[in-house]
């Protein structure tokens, strides 16, 4: 990963020192068009771009990553300036990584092309998007006043709520201690729009006789400042949250939000200079060990539900964790596991990401009902994912296309069985 650069107080329009930065990964694009229409069954690969798929044959090339990269390099080579028209082409990605996951990529895993390396299409599209905050061109009217809440001392959460209410849903919830060598990092999402989920996160530890503890004075992880493209914003955020974590004593972190688990993981550690002095864990990773493990006594079930997983972009493509979530679902009584068609590193996007579900709610609603689609034809009764704005957005969209199937965080379903 490349280091972030804080933007600059002075903005300057035109800018592209972020993308000149990137000039090894733009060049190496060769337009072959993978990114956007690579269909490959033998490897489970069938299509590549939601935005692409979803704004259908209306949509312009610049949707997909080579349009994208065409004009950067046009960009880079002074053929034309950073202005006004390439804000939404940048702001509607979810920087889901699909595309760096097919381009100049052999699926051989005894074969390697060097090239498959250069390029790091989430880091230029970070680039980018630095260079458009840098240049006056960004923040977009809603993404402003998620970094506003971000940066308000009485708030520290993209939502606008207050601290306390970001605290509140741990007062009566069983499996949390003062202290313990287990730190639960709560993100903004669940504890101010998904309280149940942390509640029923307690309920499952102290079924398995284990504790966490929680943080004195969390705040946002960062990540809404770091898509949207401000490091500036997020640079505080994060330094104060690293020395919480220290100051809790614990000697690792654990989150069960697939975007916080992806900051904390890979860009905490660049604003920090350094190594983090504490282990970072997903809640998928915990729970893969607690449920399996531990003997935890689950009521007794008639019948099999058949369960798919939803691989959340930032927990999957950007940090490959694919296996402790379908590790917790087998071991869970009346459980099967059915995989979805697209799954793992070919996962469909539930398109929340990136900031869209806040910019153009419209596009990730018709982004995740494709997935939704999917799990449908797949007969699921229930499709699981371990991130709230994959499980809002996929709800959201099941609920607009009057689909029947049920779509729960990975938390509540383990709960639901106790």
């Amino acid at each position: 990963m490349s280091e972030p650069s804080e933007t600059s107080n002075t903005r300057e329009a035109g800018k592209i020192e972020h993308v000149k930065a990137r000039w090894a990964d733009i060049m190496s694009c060769i337009g072959c068009g993978d990114c956007g229409y690579s269909i490959r069954p033998a490897v489970g690969r069938y299509l590549v771009c939601p935005v692409k798929e979803a704004k259908g044959p209306a949509g312009f090339e610049s949707t997909f990553s080579r349009g994208r990269m065409g004009i950067l390099k046009s960009l880079l080579e002074g053929k034309v300036e950073l202005g006004p028209a390439l804000v939404d082409s940048v702001y509607e990605c979810t920087e889901c990584a699909s595309c760096n996951e097919v381009c100049h990529k052999t699926h051989n895993p005894s074969i390697m092309l060097n090239t498959s390396k250069w390029i790091d299409h989430v880091e230029v599209w970070h680039a980018l998007r630095q260079d458009l905050v840098a240049s006056g061109l960004a923040p977009l009217d809603k993404h402003a006043k998620l970094l506003a809440a971000m940066r308000d001392p009485s708030m520290r959460n993209p939502y606008g709520e207050t601290k306390a209410s970001k605290a509140a849903w741990a007062a009566s919830v069983p499996g949390i201690d003062k202290k313990s060598d287990l730190v639960l990092f709560t993100g903004c999402t669940y504890p101010l729009r998904l309280p149940g989920t942390l509640e029923n996160l307690g309920r499952v530890f102290k079924a398995a006789g284990r504790s966490f503890s929680v943080l004195e004075d969390e705040w946002c992880c960062g990540s809404v400042a770091l898509r949207i493209g401000d490091v500036a914003a997020a640079k505080d955020t994060i330094l104060h949250d690293i020395e919480q974590v220290k100051a809790s004593g614990a000697k690792a972190v654990f989150t069960a939000c697939a975007g916080c688990y992806r900051t904390m993981s890979r860009d905490w550690p660049v604003v920090a200079g350094g190594p983090l002095p504490f282990e970072v864990l997903h809640v998928t990773q915990v729970l893969s060990d607690i449920v399996g493990k531990n003997g935890i006594k689950f009521a007794p079930r008639d019948g099999q539900k058949h369960v798919a997983f939803h691989d959340p972009c930032h927990l999957g493509r950007h940090m490959k964790v694919y296996e402790p979530p379908r590790d917790a679902i087998k071991a869970l009584p009346g459980t099967t596991l059915v995989e979805l068609q697209r799954n793992r590193g070919n996962a469909w996007c539930c398109g929340a990401g990136g900031g869209v579900k806040s910019q153009y709610p419209n596009l990730a609603r018709d982004i995740a009902r494709n997935r939704i689609d999917e799990a449908i034809q797949a007969k699921v009764d229930v499709l699981l994912s371990s991130c709230p704005f994959c499980v809002n957005s996929l709800k959201d969209a099941a609920q607009a296309s009057g689909a029947t199937i049920q779509v729960l965080d990975i938390i509540d379903y383990v709960a639901s069985l106790l």
